[in-house]
């Protein structure tokens, strides 16, 4: 049986420093090559030919690619030092909120009708489900969406529990896609998989920062 992408890319296998100086290296190169999307330039050739559908397409898309970089930012960011609450009131944003509406952008993107027809055509055309059925992964969504939206309205007291619960909703949503790939690196983003491995990074150092609390 072949490794799945969450066993491959456990938290666990990128503890040692140099692997950990890997991860974020990679993450940062990953971060600058989707912030300088050559196709972000079409916009300034843009003429009188592309159609409203064609503009509202790649809009987006542009922005759905920005939330994703906000959210990699936020990850690198908080895997290098966690906010104390003194930190956060000093600051005109607080990291941890806008984090969270990132995250609850993702989560709700999987209600829009164009991704819930890609997931549709990837389990019914490019990728059937082996002896199961296509409207599983349609179900699969309202779950996982629910699930995410239920751990996003949790309240916590300090900023690292906050943080590990966001973070723990991020993992649930990039298994979804991980699941709906087949585990196939060849087909699976790469944000994807650097969001899941950020995020059980980050989450490993909120209990470093609440283990520090009470020794």
């Amino acid at each position: 049986m072949p490794v799945k992408i969450d066993q491959l890319f456990a938290a666990e296998n990128f503890s040692d420093p140099c692997k950990l100086e890997w991860v974020k290296q990679e993450a940062n190169y990953l971060l600058k090559a989707m912030e300088a999307d050559p196709n972000f330039q079409l916009a300034e050739r843009f003429g009188r030919t592309v159609s409203p559908a064609e503009l509202e397409h790649f809009f987006r898309h542009r922005e759905r690619s920005e939330k994703v970089c906000q959210i990699m930012q936020y990850l690198l960011l908080f895997l290098e030092h966690i906010p104390a609450s003194g930190e956060i009131r000093r600051e005109p944003v607080n990291p941890a909120e806008q984090f969270h509406e990132f995250i609850r952008y993702e989560s709700d993107l999987l209600l829009a009708e164009d991704v819930r027809d890609a997931v549709f055509h990837e389990t019914n055309h490019k990728n059937p489900v082996p002896g199961g059925n296509a409207w599983d992964f349609q179900e699969k969504i309202v779950v996982i969406h629910r699930k995410v939206r239920n751990m996003l309205a949790k309240v916590e007291s300090n900023v690292a529990s906050s943080i590990s619960i966001q973070c723990r909703a991020l993992e649930q949503l990039c298994l979804f896609w991980f699941d709906l790939r087949r585990h196939d690196l060849r087909r699976t983003r790469r944000s994807d998989i650097f969001m899941y491995l950020l995020a059980q990074l980050v989450r490993h150092r909120c209990w470093q920062v609440e283990g520090s609390r009470f020794s």
